[in-house]
């Protein structure tokens, strides 16, 4: 039976650049011995024992093969394989009279929430950058959501304005004042969480073929965005200073592309933890205005730093024009999904009526509800608390990391603040094949290469301390010390 394989981009290279493959196979079994055989490559990169991995997806004639009742490939045409973080199915191979098929990219870090749920063990996850149960709890949110209701009743649940409420809209604008951000309400917008304001940023600033240039690793999340919305991505290297803007410019003028949008995380960057240094803000924000750029910032971990000396914003510093993105989401409640964009008031408008054609508007008694918090007054006194809470977290992490991986040429960095710790492993192992093994030991983690397209981070990881208590964090890295122990 004649079936055509098609590859995901980053994929392809493994298969010596081809884009799709041909075989005469009868089932997926025999599929896997073939590119076993044929392609030992592009095996390493899809299959483990002889079978499909978990972290690529695969789809039979456009039906994802996890549901297909048999696997033999009677009367199929295409099969299609896709690393897990590219997100849903290409539809089978086109006509060649039919217009091609748009792909559409997810994220790896959200697969890994299910992978997680799936495990019948007790698993410790480092993998998710949640807010953790005891933060969560401090908010008080059973109060707060009554007293929202007692209150306003039905209004509280009716539809809103789409740029947000505007008492709320002014308490974000204050608070960007106060970190030197020349804001009113007039500038600001309410998003349904940073992602919807990302989103919103691609949707007023990017059109097909335009360049951005990211961070490498990034916010994988952000880095499907782009590619949804037909940008085509700069990956720059991250170092203990941020983005290197200077690699940035040489990449650049190598290049001979005129970027149309830069984005960096610059306080605690997600994933790798490092903030952007103030000489490489003030290089950034010169080299976007020579490319008429703008300059987005998502800054969801700011305000959770545990040490050293806050770096004044993109937005605060000027020089280039900035969208200014934060988030409620890792300091209040997450699933309220409450986020915020701060830029020119044409830009806000013309976000606000992409925005109608989404949701109209971010949900009103979630808004409410952040602003009864705000209203309490303890908004300052929370971020304290947990500002001590995962200063903790962190601190157990890092002399956990020392003394469990002794000796095993693991090394990781050190941030000041936020959730995450970048570990690079040694390069004989790759971050999949250990995750692998470390989900059999009970402990999770995601990939280095989940938060690139092309760069190579297959040796690294993301390692978030957010979630499990201090005691959970010590027994999670002895079980990710066995695990290693095993693949190594």
């Amino acid at each position: 039976m004649s079936v055509t394989v098609r590859l995901a981009a980053p994929l392809r290279a493994a298969a010596g650049g081809n884009t799709t493959l041909n075989f005469e196979v009868a089932d997926l079994g025999q599929l896997a011995r073939e590119i076993a055989e044929r392609y030992p490559e592009l095996a390493a990169r899809v299959l483990r024992d002889g079978e499909f991995g978990r972290f690529v997806n695969v789809f039979v004639d456009g039906e994802d093969a996890r549901f297909l009742a048999q696997t033999d490939l009677q009367g199929k045409r295409t099969i299609e394989i896709l690393p897990a973080m590219s997100g849903g199915a290409v539809a089978p191979l086109p006509e060649r009279a039919r217009r091609e098929d748009h792909e559409v990219f997810g994220s790896f870090i959200d697969e890994t929430i299910g992978i997680v749920a799936r495990q019948t063990r007790d698993t410790v996850s480092f993998a998710v950058g949640s807010p953790s149960r005891e933060a969560l709890d401090l908010v008080g949110a059973d109060d707060l959501v009554a007293t929202v209701i007692r209150r306003e009743g039905a209004k509280a649940l009716g539809y809103g304005i789409t740029e947000g409420e505007p008492e709320l809209r002014d308490v974000i604008a204050s608070a960007a004042r106060d970190r030197g951000v020349a804001a009113d309400a007039s500038v600001v917008l309410v998003s349904a969480g940073a992602l919807q304001a990302i989103d919103l940023a691609c949707r007023v600033y990017l059109r097909a073929g335009d360049v951005v240039v990211a961070e490498s690793p990034a916010f994988a999340n952000a880095l499907s965005a782009f590619r949804n919305h037909g940008a085509r991505v700069l990956e720059v290297p991250v170092d203990g200073e941020g983005l290197d803007v200077a690699e940035a410019a040489r990449r650049i003028r190598k290049l001979g592309v005129r970027p149309r949008m830069f984005f960096v995380v610059p306080n605690f960057q997600n994933p790798t933890g490092e903030t952007l240094s103030l000489a490489r803000r003030e290089a950034l924000l010169a080299l976007a205005a020579s490319h008429d750029a703008v300059v987005v910032e998502d800054d969801p971990y700011g305000a959770l730093r545990y040490r050293g000396d806050d770096v004044p914003s993109l937005a605060a510093l000027g020089g280039a024009e900035v969208v200014s993105i934060g988030t409620f989401s890792k300091t209040f409640l997450p699933g309220l999904r409450v986020g915020w964009v701060i830029a020119h008031s044409e830009v806000i408008a013309r976000m606000a009526r992409a925005k109608q054609t989404m949701d109209s508007s971010t949900g009103t008694l979630a808004q409410r509800i952040v602003l009864e918090f705000h209203r309490r007054g303890g908004a300052d006194a929370h971020i304290g608390r947990l500002r001590e809470l995962y200063r903790e977290k962190q601190d157990r992490a890092r002399a956990a990391l020392a003394r469990e991986l002794a000796g095993s040429g693991i090394t990781w960095n050190d941030p000041e603040g936020g959730f995450y710790f970048w570990v690079r492993l040694p390069r004989r192992v790759s971050a999949r094949a250990l995750l692998d093994v470390a989900l059999e030991e009970g402990v999770a983690f995601v990939p280095g290469d989940a938060f690139a397209i092309d760069a190579d981070h297959r040796n690294a990881l993301r390692f978030s301390i957010s979630a499990p208590t201090p005691d959970r964090i010590d027994e999670g890295v002895r079980r990710l010390r066995r695990a290693f122990d095993r693949l190594a």
